[in-house]
């Protein structure tokens, strides 16, 4: 085992977010509800119990959560009903990087796939018609670490489980939290995080968001079922959100942080769509319900 850690980092910041939504429809116009954050300190080697940052968020388009979003996050509508709006939240997070001095360029990231970052927070800033902030536009997807564990292991991915499930029983960690609470959810994700580490494992940004993407371009015929079915309503989505994910070797911090790694221009905030998919919104047989409520699709 390596004395440090394979990380330039100074801390990672372990982030998970919850949404609403409803049962088998992925063109729900999702909003952030729970907002959470673990520290894993890279120098000391340890995950911090005396640092972390978990806020409830009150949903302003669906205010009232669906039966299906109660029963599965566990967060009942009392505690939605007296939370802050998400501008309010975000800025309670910007405080409370500035009061534990987490400073941009020496923290990153971390989820457990690209949905937190490229799906939720960037619906939930078009809803709020802000840029795009630059904190949030390069991660560590975890997710692609254990598929490198996996392959190595030469192992194959378990099938109907969830990928917290599947890291559990690959690492050996125990998932001692509540499923879908984001708070337990980064706990867990923290120990998965440290175990690569501790394994050795260079730890760097991995996934990013550009305006335009050569994928984009290629049209494809969208799925009748595409609501209700998780990977074509991610291929619609691709095309429908203004940024669009792409996975990143050798991250330079100093040359790549907080920019879009297709024009590099300041003014790419996220809130216009450069490729915008009218051969998508053709072929829907109605509007997508999670583009008409960002005000996506043009009139």
């Amino acid at each position: 085992m390596s004395s440090e850690y394979r990380c330039h980092f100074d801390n990672l910041l372990i982030l998970d977010f919850e949404g609403t939504c409803e049962k088998d429809d992925h063109d729900y116009p999702s909003e952030i509800i729970q907002f959470s954050v673990c520290v894993l300190n890279t120098r000391d080697k340890i995950i911090r119990e005396d640092v972390s940052f978990n806020e409830y968020v009150r949903p302003v388009i669906n205010p009232k959560l669906t039966d299906f979003c109660a029963e599965l996050t566990g967060i009942d509508q009392d505690t939605i009903d007296n939370a802050r709006t998400f501008p309010e939240v975000y800025n309670q997070f910007c405080a409370w990087l500035k009061e534990h001095d987490f400073q941009e360029k020496r923290f990153a990231i971390v989820c457990d796939s690209r949905q937190d970052m490229w799906r939720l927070a960037q619906y939930q800033f078009l809803l709020n018609k802000q840029p795009f902030p630059t904190i949030f536009r390069q991660w560590v997807n975890l997710s692609l670490y254990y598929r490198q564990d996996l392959r190595m292991a030469q192992q194959q991915d378990a099938a109907h489980q969830s990928l917290i499930e599947r890291m559990s029983a690959f690492y050996n960690i125990p998932n001692e939290g509540q499923a879908h609470n984001a708070m337990d959810d980064c706990s867990f994700l923290a120990k998965v995080t440290k175990r690569i580490l501790d394994n050795g494992t260079s730890v760097n940004i991995n996934e990013s968001l550009k305006c335009i993407a050569g994928s984009r371009n290629v049209p494809f015929n969208v799925d009748p079922g595409w609501k209700s079915n998780f990977a074509s309503s991610c291929k619609v989505l691709e095309a429908i959100l203004p940024l669009v994910s792409f996975r990143m070797r050798d991250y330079n911090y100093e040359v790549n942080y907080g920019k879009c790694h297709y024009c590099f221009s300041p003014e790419c905030t996220g809130l216009e769509h450069k490729q915008y998919p009218n051969y998508v919104y053709e072929q829907l047989k109605e509007p997508s319900v999670f583009a008409v409520t960002a005000g996506l699709m043009k009139e």
